[in-house]
C-alpha cells in the first residue's frame, strides 16, 4: 500500500458511519436521526467521501438520494471496515472486562484439596488480574448456588447426565477405592467388593453430597443394602472414623497418608465417579468464558485425576458412575 493510499484511507475513515447510514435509508434526515448528529455535518461528510475519492458516491433522486456506482462499490467494504472495527473494541472491552473480573466457584468439599487449587493456579498463569470468590459444600449447596445466581460455575461430581438448563464439561474420573481398618478382615486383600465388605458398619457421606449418591448407587447395582453406621460432611472425618475401626468407606484415594487405614481396590464393574463442571449458558461473563475455555482445552486437573487412577490401578476405560 503506497503513501497516497494510506493518507486516502485514513481521511475517509471517520467519514465511513455517515456515508453507511446515508446509504441504508437514502435519506440525509433520516440517516442523522440514526446517527445523532446534525444533518449538515451528516451531509459534509457524505460530500466529504466523494471529495476524497474523487468521484461522488450519492446522487439526487427525487425527494431523496441514492448511491452512484462509485458509492455502490464502496458500501460492502465500508461496512466491512466498520464491522471490523466494531469487533476490535468489542474485544478491547472484553479483554478489559475479564482483566478486572471476578470469577466465583462453587466446589464440592471434597475436591478443595488439590482439584480447586490446580484450576485457579493454573487460570491466574493467564490472568492474573482475576479475582475469585469461593463457597464450598455439599455437591445439591453447589448447584443451588449456580441456580440462584450467587455462583458462576460449579465444580461437582455425577454431572451425566446434565441436570437440566445448564452447560457441563467432564474433566476427568476419579478412582473409587474401599477403605477398612487396619485389623478388618478384608485388610491383607488386595481387592474387595461391596459384597465382601456388605456385613461391616458403612461409614459415608450425608444425604445431599456427591459422593453419597455414587456411593448409594453402587451398592444397589452391587444389591448391597450397608448399614450405615455414621454419616459425615467431609473425607477427612470420613477417613479418620475408618482407621478408628468404626466401619468401612467407598472414598476417593487419599492424596496424603494422615491416617491409619488400608485401601482396597474395588471389583465392581464402576470404579470412578466422574468430576465435572457446570454453568448457566445465559451467563455471559468475559471471565467465565475463559475459565470454560481453559477447561475445554485440557488442564492440569485432568493430570491429577489421571495419577490417582494410576496409583489404585482402576481399570482403563471405566464407565463413569452416576
Amino acid at each position: 500500500m503506497d503513501a497516497a493510499l494510506d493518507e486516502q484511507t485514513r481521511r475517509l475513515l471517520p467519514l465511513l458511519p455517515a456515508f453507511v447510514a446515508v446509504a441504508e435509508v437514502e435519506q440525509v434526515t433520516l440517516a442523522a436521526a440514526m446517527l445523532r448528529a446534525p444533518q449538515p455535518t451528516v451531509s459534509r461528510a457524505v460530500a466529504r467521501v466523494g471529495e476524497v475519492l474523487g468521484v461522488p458516491v450519492v446522487e439526487r433522486h427525487g425527494r431523496g438520494i441514492r448511491l452512484t456506482d462509485a458509492g455502490r462499490a464502496l458500501l460492502p467494504h465500508a461496512r466491512q471496515a466498520l464491522a471490523a472495527l466494531g469487533a476490535g473494541v468489542d474485544a478491547v472491552r472484553s479483554s478489559e472486562a475479564l482483566a478486572r473480573g471476578t470469577l466465583s466457584v462453587a466446589f464440592q468439599t471434597s475436591l478443595g484439596e488439590s482439584v480447586v487449587p490446580a484450576l485457579i493456579k493454573e487460570f491466574l498463569t493467564g490472568h492474573p488480574a482475576v479475582r475469585f470468590t469461593m463457597t464450598q459444600g455439599a455437591r445439591r449447596t453447589c448447584l443451588d448456588a449456580l441456580a440462584a445466581g450467587e455462583a458462576d460455575i460449579a465444580l461437582v461430581s455425577r454431572l451425566v447426565p446434565a441436570p437440566p438448563g445448564l452447560d457441563t464439561l467432564t474433566l476427568f474420573q476419579e478412582p473409587l477405592v474401599l477403605m477398612v481398618p487396619a485389623g478388618h478382615e478384608l485388610a491383607r486383600r488386595p481387592s474387595a467388593s461391596l459384597r465382601d465388605a456388605a456385613r461391616s458398619t458403612f461409614i459415608t457421606l450425608k444425604h445431599g453430597y456427591g459422593l453419597r449418591g455414587t456411593v448409594d448407587a453402587l451398592c444397589a447395582a452391587a444389591g448391597v443394602r450397608p448399614t450405615v453406621g455414621f454419616e459425615g460432611e467431609d473425607l477427612h472425618t470420613v477417613r479418620g472414623l475408618v482407621a478408628a475401626g468404626l466401619g468401612v468407606s467407598v472414598l476417593p484415594p487419599a492424596r496424603h497418608a494422615v491416617h491409619e487405614g488400608v485401601e482396597l481396590r474395588l471389583d465392581e464393574p464402576v470404579t470412578t465417579r466422574d468430576i465435572g463442571a457446570a454453568w448457566s449458558p445465559q451467563n455471559t461473563s468475559p471471565t467465565l468464558a475463559a475459565f470454560v475455555a481453559m477447561l475445554r482445552a485440557g488442564t492440569s486437573v485432568a493430570g491429577v485425576g489421571a495419577v490417582g487412577a494410576r496409583a489404585v490401578g482402576a481399570p482403563d476405560g471405566g464407565a463413569p458412575s452416576r
